[in-house]
């Protein structure tokens, strides 16, 4: 069953590169349109969806892609394992989905937010049919790519053409409601096609416990940006939850692209360290790494310096909320190093028990920084990004010291070969700054700046021959002629 990583790698860039383009696209579109009341309203429905979510698949993501990775070669066991995982995280749903209701209905029902909050409420209900994990574990990228590019292609034609103003708000809300049930419909009957439910080995108490862990986890990673958006909700304006949500969407749409690595890589690097490939494991961990921060540095660093262009592309109004996105450029780093650490050797080692106590104390640690910022009257959606930022440095110190201590493992992060990457990009700040300075424009100057920028990055890694590099374009273009 094992495939190509190269070509996984070009199916999952193909897609993510696709779920950057269009949603630069769109979202300008929408957040021009609505009102910073409305949009703010979606950041609300979005964020308590987000935190629900987290409870209500009950870690079926991050535990199911790696269990099935480990048994995808045996049929039987494959359809077992997915039956126990699919009937828990169907059970978790419906009991979450069904609270978050009540909730809604008995506490919220005065909140301008109501409506919307309930309409995307059913996105939960249908998450119930999310088996994007059995695929990603399967390695059909090639499938995921092809359907969510359809999907996402007709929701922004549909968008694009529906949207003109304000009194389409809950056309776009249903819109958004209708494309969520398509693409998880599709793609839980791909995967009954092919892999039928078993109950004849039924194990729900051997996956409880682990699956526990995975949701704690899971949960206490919303210490961090979720719980900063709650309290938003609850201390600051309209327009500042709504300028964090459109600053927080912007680095995650760059950030799909970095995770592609992660993501096409997870797989086979369970699949290596489960059966006891140990050699293979870290020699391909070692060039996830290295490849991963020469994509991560300069896309943050270039985020950091056109932070003021890309809020405005999203209307004049979130401009003056730049320091929020030069902010969140920053905090990108520090997800995608952490992100390497604790999915790709802290996960996949069996210490997910530690990562829930490190993410747990550091999300103490960032909750009550936050609060302290709104009892002396400092509390700003910018603020609020930088204390997290810094609670995150300090998971990724605490997770080195578990790979150095509990896993006796010697991997070096750090080095100068890892870390060059991030020196080549420093060489954007004074380029954006020269002509940021020069140039009286909004977006002519970014584009200059993008241009000189990956023109500057391209030739320092030309001119120093850079083996990673020259391997990547390689290895694209190998797969660019097979297809």
């Amino acid at each position: 069953m094992a495939k190509s990583i190269s070509k996984n790698a070009v199916f999952k860039a193909i897609l993510n590169i696709f779920n950057i383009i269009l949603p630069i696209i769109v979202t300008p579109v929408i957040t021009r349109t609505f009102t910073t009341d409305q949009y703010s309203y979606i950041t609300q429905g979005e964020t308590f969806n987000t935190i629900l979510m987290a409870f209500a698949g009950f870690g079926v993501y991050q535990y199911g892609l790696r269990e099935i990775s480990r048994v995808r070669d045996d049929k039987k066991k494959l359809s077992q394992t997915f039956t126990s995982l699919f009937l828990i995280s169907t059970t978790f749903t419906l009991v979450i989905s069904a609270g978050y209701i009540l909730w809604l209905f008995l506490f919220y029902k005065s909140n301008p937010a109501f409506y919307t909050c309930l309409i995307l409420s059913f996105n939960i209900v249908m998450n119930l049919f999310y088996v994007e994990w059995i695929n990603e574990a399967l390695e059909n990228y090639d499938f995921i790519a092809v359907k969510t590019m359809i999907v996402k292609v007709v929701y922004s034609i549909a968008v694009l053409c529906v949207i003109r103003s304000t009194d389409d708000y809950l056309i776009y809300i249903y819109l958004s409601f209708v494309v969520n049930v398509a693409n998880n419909l599709w793609s839980y009957f791909y995967i009954k096609r092919r892999i039928k439910f078993d109950f004849s080995n039924i194990k729900i108490k051997r996956y409880l416990k682990p699956m526990f862990l995975a949701v704690i986890l899971s949960n206490t990673s919303l210490l961090y940006t979720q719980s900063d958006k709650l309290l938003l909700i609850r201390y600051a304006s309209e327009a500042d939850l709504a300028a964090y949500g459109i600053a927080q969407k912007a680095m995650m749409i760059i950030n799909t692209l970095m995770l592609t690595i992660i993501q096409v890589t997870m797989p086979r690097l369970a699949n290596n360290h489960g059966n006891g490939n140990d050699n293979i494991y870290f020699s391909l961990l070692d060039k996830v790494m290295k490849i991963y921060f020469l994509l991560l540095f300069p896309a943050s660093i270039g985020l950091l310096c056109v932070s003021k262009q890309v809020m405005r592309i999203f209307g004049a109004d979130y401009a003056l909320w730049y320091p929020v996105m030069s902010a969140f450029a920053l905090y990108m780093l520090t997800v995608g190093i952490q992100g390497i650490i604790s999915n790709q050797i802290i996960y996949l080692h069996k210490k997910e028990d530690e990562d829930v106590k490190i993410f747990f104390i550091c999300g103490v640690f960032n909750v009550a920084v936050n609060f302290i910022l709104v009892l002396s009257n400092n509390f700003t959606p910018a603020n609020s990004v930088i204390v997290t930022l810094v609670a995150n440095i300090f998971v990724i110190i605490l997770e080195c010291n578990v790979i150095k201590t509990k896993l006796k493992l010697n991997i070096r992060f750090f080095t100068f070969e890892n870390m060059k990457y991030f020196y080549y990009s420093l060489l954007f700040i004074p380029i954006t700054f020269i002509v940021n300075r020069y140039v009286q424009s909004m977006i002519i100057p970014c584009a200059i700046d993008m241009v000189l920028c990956a023109g500057i990055y391209l030739t320092v890694l030309l001119a120093t021959k850079d083996k990673i590099f020259f391997e990547l374009c390689n290895t694209c273009y190998k797969n660019i002629k097979k297809f």
